[in-house]
């Protein structure tokens, strides 16, 4: 079961903050990523569990696909900014979506990134797993209340970033959770960024 650290206005609290700007810089910075993601969703009495391939380009399209259990391989997501796409041997195949919006179980990893560079970060702290400590960021909209509407809890490597494990909540339920041991980050030449605030506005505040 994940800890949740240094709570409160501790020196510890400012240094995760710290973390997360530079965590959101390196996420802004990507030309691309890659990963195996172990998924679980449940989908309202139904729970599937299934491990995803991904991967995606800065300009070009995410592309996730289903290659465990057998009986659902081959289920396929292919996204771009304009669209989005999920294919099985040439034919269209829905596993329901988690929430009001439509967010389906596949499409919900590339979500959970884009919250991370662009999205409200409500909170960012350390957290402990065994003998493992963990960047811990919680994303939701800024006019939800916590536990209301969709929300996004991340944790990543403290040394390299990368995504370990992650959640959706909607309206306080879980929904899906999904865990990776191999997610790589692929870096544009110039990793320079705006560092923004943790609110996804350079100019704002952020929530933690």
């Amino acid at each position: 079961m994940m800890t949740v650290l240094l709570t409160g206005c501790s020196k510890q609290d400012q240094q995760a903050q710290q973390q997360g700007v530079l965590l959101r810089g390196q996420y802004q910075a990507m030309s691309g990523w890659s990963g195996t993601f172990r998924v679980s969703a449940h989908l309202g009495q139904q729970l599937y569990e299934f491990t995803l391939e991904g991967t995606a380009q800065q300009e070009g399209e995410t592309v996730l696909t289903v290659v465990e259990p057998e009986w659902m391989a081959g289920v396929t997501a292919r996204m771009t900014d304009e669209e989005a796409v999920l294919e099985y041997d040439g034919a269209g195949m829905t596993l329901g979506t988690l929430n009001g919006d439509g967010l389906s179980p596949i499409a919900a990893i590339p979500e959970m990134l884009d919250q991370v560079a662009q999205g409200y970060i409500a909170q960012c702290s350390w957290a402990q797993e065994g003998e493992d400590t963990f960047l811990e960021l919680k994303s939701r909209d800024p006019e939800q209340e916590q536990g209301a509407g969709t929300e996004y809890t991340m944790w990543f490597a403290p040394d390299t970033f990368a995504l370990r494990m992650a959640e959706v909540q909607v309206e306080g339920v879980t929904v899906l959770t999904v865990t990776s041991d191999d997610f790589t980050m692929e870096m544009n030449e110039d990793e320079s960024t705006d560092h923004a605030d943790l609110d996804g506005d350079p100019s704002g505040q952020s929530g933690a």
